[in-house]
């Protein structure tokens, strides 16, 4: 059987859809996988704010589309970019093992958040940590930062920047962290440091493959984390958050934000797992209500 895997052409799309066709042979050694890579419209128009284009889901729609016309059969996404709702002609029943959620922050002159002086430039490319890097240091010099990781890794015209964990440890640039930054300072993106792979839901051979694949534990907390973005109908003009970590083999601890006009909303919560998506729809119409 051949599975052709869509994905984007970026290095570290690319890293993760191999992620995905080394899971499939380990499980299935007579596969034969094909990755193929698909340019996007967030790739298109690297220059200009997702916001003013259309929102994260331009990383995914062109290879939607080719899923949908059956050129492939399944994609590879980073978890974070896949909207809260999406065709209704597909599903999602696979994650791999989730690596780190946190964010971190880069800077050639400081060591830390704390150490940046008064009005310091801090680049990124997310609503949601300009929010909460305001919310921490209301000085800061929050600038828009585009283009893979890469490309702004590349950029040295800010103080510092703030990009995701998982993505520099998939690209082995782990050694350029200059600080890790704790959910309580910088709280991640729902499903940050997830590798996502979707596919048609009428394909029921593709479905089975996957959910062989799937890691259940990652899958759980992805469940939770979406399940609050979806009862907030959040997408990346709106600045929330929510990170889902075991507390014990059964039990789940769910922490959201959600930001207002000029007010940041945080609650938290803890249940069993079976409730997983529950305690997200329970935190998302709490702090909806508090946003409105």
């Amino acid at each position: 059987m051949l599975v052709k895997i869509g994905t984007r052409g970026s290095d570290l799309a690319l890293i993760q859809a191999l992620e995905a066709k080394q899971r499939l042979l380990e499980s299935f050694p007579n596969l034969s996988v094909e990755i193929i890579k698909i340019k996007t419209s967030g790739d298109k128009y690297a220059n200009v704010t997702l916001a003013e284009i259309g929102g994260k889901g331009l990383f995914l729609r062109e290879i939607e589309a080719e899923l949908l016309k059956n050129n492939i059969d399944m994609a590879v996404h980073s978890l974070k970019d896949v909207p809260a709702f999406f065709s209704k002609d597909l599903t999602i029943p696979c994650v791999l093992e989730r690596l780190s959620p946190c964010d971190v922050f880069i800077s050639h002159k400081y060591k830390s958040l704390k150490t940046l002086p008064q009005q310091a430039t801090i680049a990124t490319s997310s609503i949601r940590r300009k929010v909460q890097l305001l919310n921490l240091r209301p000085d800061l010099n929050v600038v828009p930062l585009r283009g893979n990781v890469t490309t702004r890794l590349q950029n040295q015209n800010f103080d510092g920047m703030i990009l995701a964990e998982a993505g520099l440890i998939r690209l082995k640039k782990y050694h350029l962290i200059t600080e890790v930054l704790p959910p309580k300072v910088m709280l991640s993106a729902v499903g940050q440091g997830t590798i996502c792979i979707q596919c048609r839901k009428n394909d029921i051979k593709v479905i089975d493959l996957l959910e062989k694949i799937n890691n259940n534990m990652s899958f759980i907390r992805a469940k939770s984390e979406r399940s609050f973005m979806k009862t907030v109908n959040g997408s990346c003009f709106t600045p929330l958050a929510a990170l889902a970590e075991y507390v014990s083999e059964n039990m789940l601890h769910l922490y959201c934000m959600l930001a207002g006009e000029r007010v940041i909303y945080f609650t938290e919560r803890t249940s069993f797992v079976e409730d997983a998506e529950k305690m997200g729809m329970d935190a998302g119409l709490e702090l909806k209500s508090k946003c409105l």
